[in-house]
């Protein structure tokens, strides 16, 4: 099959994917509770009365009445919700009152400065120690990065934060009056650029950064490495090693490469995250991120921002599975006869 054939049957499998996805998403949220308990149940319908308790907010709930089409029936209001869904017009947050991607634009930057590092350095540090790890398969070395990743992978990140923030932040303060690390205490601005505001935030962010790579390394070493033994294993490898090509050669031009799909595809489900953040980490470390906004969306039942923040995830992971699919394609041709 030729690139683009290959691309264009992706790309519509991909989209039908995605809308399938957001049709179940109104199913599951809005459908389900209104069949089993009612259409009292229905979670918009309980969040627009708890706005039109306040008399200041009433008129602006028949406006969003009107626009999610409560006047109309359960199937018309599917059709309005996919067309916003495929627009990006999430309308305003029920609480708020504020255009939702304002709210998320005004948060974007909080997460984005955070998880672009602690999502790609624990990738770039697991991808070198697994190879590590691999080329020294069965000895010391190899035995105790393999331990350490069990160990990264078991302890959770909150811990990890947790500690950090008693040992370096707390007790350092509580014994010297000195802080190694802050307290999550005040938030640095993201979007204020100076020399200093930089200090802090870089200072602020330390402990979770640390916590990620602490926590997160682990699952990468181990993939990596089961990765590479598994092609170290196979007969061309016997076949290049016995040609005399040395380990090192036979590592960088044959074993991996051959181990770019599958992590390129791991890499396309975890990059996306970068959007969602971590909640625990925004709990613990008083982060005013996204995954922080759909918490407090989903528990206030704020169905335009959870709307937003499921579809921009759902489109954001559909994306990323298709640049994946189209990279394997072209570094790896056999995938295109699958």
């Amino acid at each position: 099959m030729k690139l683009g054939a290959f691309v264009a049957k992706s790309t519509i499998r991909l989209i039908i994917t995605y809308v399938v996805v957001i049709a179940l998403y109104f199913i599951v949220v809005r459908v389900l509770p209104t069949l089993i308990l009612g259409p009292e149940a229905d979670p918009l319908l309980i969040s627009l009365k708890r706005s039109a308790e306040d008399p200041r907010f009433s008129n602006w709930v028949e406006e969003i009445k009107k626009m999610y089409g409560y006047d109309k029936s359960l199937f018309s209001q599917f059709l309005i919700y996919m067309k916003n869904a495929m627009i990006f017009d999430f309308g305003s947050s029920l609480y708020s009152q504020r255009l939702v991607v304002e709210e998320i634009a005004q948060r974007l930057p909080y997460t984005l400065s955070l998880y672009t590092g602690a999502t790609i350095l624990p990738i770039v540090i697991g991808y070198y120690l697994g190879i590590v790890s691999a080329k020294h398969r069965g000895g010391k070395l190899d035995s105790t990065l393999v331990q350490l990743g069990i160990v990264s992978y078991i302890i959770p990140s909150w811990l990890v934060l947790l500690l950090l923030y008693y040992f370096f932040a707390y007790l350092p303060k509580r014994l010297w009056d000195y802080y190694i690390f802050p307290l999550p205490v005040r938030a640095p601005q993201v979007t204020v650029f100076d020399l200093e505001a930089l200090k802090y935030l870089l200072w602020y962010i330390s402990p979770m950064l640390i916590a990620a790579i602490v926590a997160w390394t682990g699952s990468w070493i181990y993939f990596i490495r089961q990765l590479v033994v598994s092609e170290l294993a196979q007969d061309y490898v016997t076949t290049a090693l016995a040609k005399g090509l040395s380990q090192s050669d036979t590592l960088k031009k044959h074993v991996i490469p051959n181990t770019r799909p599958p992590l390129i595809m791991r890499l396309a489900y975890t990059l996306p995250g970068i959007f969602g953040g971590a909640l625990i980490f925004e709990i613990v470390g008083n982060w005013p991120g996204i995954a922080y906004q759909a918490y407090n969306a989903v528990l206030s039942w704020d169905f335009p921002v959870m709307m937003a923040f499921f579809t921009i995830s759902t489109f954001l992971l559909i994306v990323s599975l298709l640049i994946a699919e189209i990279v394997i394609a072209v570094v790896d041709p056999r995938i295109r006869l699958r």
